[in-house]
């Protein structure tokens, strides 16, 4: 009997010996199946995104539709053509794009609103016009030549209405080989005897690009002030590139010179400006015409608002702005603003599908007036300043559709670094990438509120008053340049965007902006999105915990069973 009992204890040992390495293994095996570090108790996006999207992610990135983005930019263009001053900030044409965006949002079961405020706006009410008169006799009509490449800068001073009629000189560049040469040769004292007082001013928009030159060029205008200024491109170097339109050219020159002596200004081409020159020893005379209108109207901020479920008072903004200068602007930014109203359409959809429930609420906010010194969004952080700190991230699209993706630095924020995040997506996409230190664009408004504070007064006169507003640290810019860029012209704005050939026409033939590369760029604002709205950045997520514990309690629960059933057995 003893004997017995002692055989039984040692099989119940072993049983229970089995059962504990059973146990121990399982659950091990669990926790590392279900990507999670039990001791640890967490779980990060790095453990279980090793082998890329999950099945939702999967379908979500899925619903993205490069022919849908394009159509949107179609559509933007299309409203852009059919207005002398494109869609520049606070036209008629920009109004007609916000409530174009607001009524798209709208129908995919957005929350739309249009959100408004008062600024500086310009519209032109005719045609620019330049003429070149070869004797400088008005009378005279058959040595008259109209220039076909003028066009006025982007807020411009008006002419009068039968325009300005004067003698036309040249003020010369030193030389320069390349963009690398600008400034070696000072400009010194060689535009001493050259009198433009009273007088239409042709010159190299180069000038701009070295601050000595600038500088110059600055007391110049200040000390003899023409009555109109024409620019062109000096050197051949830069004969690839047609007219370019800065924001706000007419106003800005280091300072309110234009506006301030009451100077338009306009641009030729490079040929168009080499003709004028060959012309220039016989004492032309030019008529210029830029009959604008410069006063205060709304501009309108538009916004798409999907609720959030679990933190809905904590926001994720996805920003682009509509608004250009003087051109159609297909790729800046009528990409940018067809990417966010697709987002919006996607994650409007994944929800109904139940493929996607977003933690935060989500804002899709197309800006005005980012090409006047981000006029719109920092209006934005004006109106919302109290809610700057429930901002969990802005990602905002600029130029998108090249092949050549980039994505800003951001600072680390206190749950995430966001452009880690962004070039995460882009990895598990498989699309290419490059990180740059910084965007520029709208989200620097956010990062930076008392940057844009203080570049919007030194530029309108205006105090936003948001020196002091919340700096949201994850605000990344997503964006792309041209193959021109990285071939043609090294330096900080390509040969391109803010030109003519900013249109649909010429970024096909070119490959600027393809369906293909649109569809890439969205695809990787969607996943990054997803990631941080649907809370699998950071934070403890115990559902795998649970699943893989529960798993091992019924395993074990079987395996009980099965040895209690063997050990009544064994005593019989």
């Amino acid at each position: 009997m003893e004997n017995q009992e002692e055989g039984e204890g040692a099989l119940q040992k072993h049983y229970f010996a089995v059962l504990f390495i059973i146990f121990f293994t399982h659950l091990t095996v669990a926790s590392t199946f279900y990507g999670c570090d039990i001791a640890a108790n967490s779980c990060s996006a790095s453990n279980y995104r090793v082998a890329g999207l999950d099945s939702d992610e999967q379908q979500v990135v899925a619903l993205v539709n490069g022919t849908k983005v394009y159509g949107y930019d179609l559509e933007l263009e299309r409203i852009a053509s059919s207005s002398l001053v494109y869609r520049s900030a606070g036209s008629q044409a920009a109004n007609e794009a916000a409530n174009w965006i607001k009524q798209t949002y709208e129908s995919f079961g957005l929350q739309g609103s249009l959100e408004s405020f008062q600024f500086t706006n310009w519209t032109l009410l005719s045609k620019p016009s330049l003429v070149i008169d070869l004797d400088g006799n008005r009378s005279t009509m058959d040595d008259q030549t109209a220039i076909p490449s003028f066009q006025s800068e982007h807020y411009s001073w008006p002419t009068p209405e039968d325009g300005v009629f004067a003698d036309l000189v040249i003020l010369p560049l030193p030389e320069a080989a390349n963009w690398g040469q600008l400034g070696l040769n000072p400009i010194g004292t060689s535009w001493d005897s050259i009198n433009t007082t009273g007088k239409i001013v042709l010159i190299g928009r180069e000038v701009r690009w070295n601050s000595d030159w600038r500088q110059s060029y600055s007391d110049k205008l200040l000390a003899d002030p023409p009555v109109g200024v024409i620019y062109t491109w000096w050197y051949d170097w830069m004969n690839f590139t047609p007219p370019m339109h800065s924001s706000a050219e007419g106003l800005p020159l280091g300072g309110h010179y234009y506006w301030d002596l009451q100077i338009p200004v306009g641009f030729v081409s490079y040929g168009d400006g080499l003709w004028i020159q060959q012309r220039e020893a016989t004492n032309v005379s030019a008529q210029l015409t830029i009959e604008s209108v410069i006063g205060t109207g709304t501009h309108y901020n538009v916004v798409g608002k999907i609720a959030g479920h679990d933190d809905p008072q904590k926001f994720i903004i996805v920003s682009s702005h509509y608004d250009t200068p003087m051109c159609n602007g297909f790729a800046d930014n009528g990409a940018g603003t067809a990417g966010i109203v697709e987002l919006a359409r996607v994650f409007a959809e994944a929800i109904t599908m139940g493929l996607y429930s977003p933690r935060y609420t989500l804002l899709f906010v197309a800006f005005t007036g980012e090409e006047i010194m981000m006029v719109g969004s920092g209006h934005y952080v004006k109106q919302h300043k109290s809610d700057m700190q429930n901002i969990v991230e802005v990602v905002n699209l600029d130029g998108i559709g090249n092949k050549f993706l980039n994505v800003s630095q951001t600072s680390p924020g206190s749950e995430f670094d966001l452009d880690e995040v962004v070039v995460k997506a882009a990895q598990d996409l498989g699309i290419g990438y490059t990180n740059m230190p910084s965007g520029g664009g709208d989200e620097a408004s956010f990062s930076s509120p008392s940057t844009i504070n203080d570049m919007i007064y030194r530029n309108w006169a205006v105090d936003l008053g948001i020196s002091d507003a919340t700096p949201v640290n994850s605000s990344v810019m997503i964006y792309s340049n041209p193959e021109v860029y990285s071939h043609k012209w090294n330096m900080g704005t390509p040969g391109w965007v803010h030109t003519s050939y900013d249109n649909s026409t010429s970024t096909q033939t070119f490959g600027w902006v393809t369906e293909d590369n649109l569809e890439d760029h969205v695809k990787v604002a969607a996943l990054s999105i997803m990631r941080i709205s649907a809370g699998t950045i950071t934070g403890t997520d115990f559902t795998p915990i649970v699943i893989g514990v529960a798993v091992t309690v019924v395993f074990v629960a079987s395996i009980s069973a099965f040895l209690v059933v063997r050990m009544r057995r064994s005593k019989k």
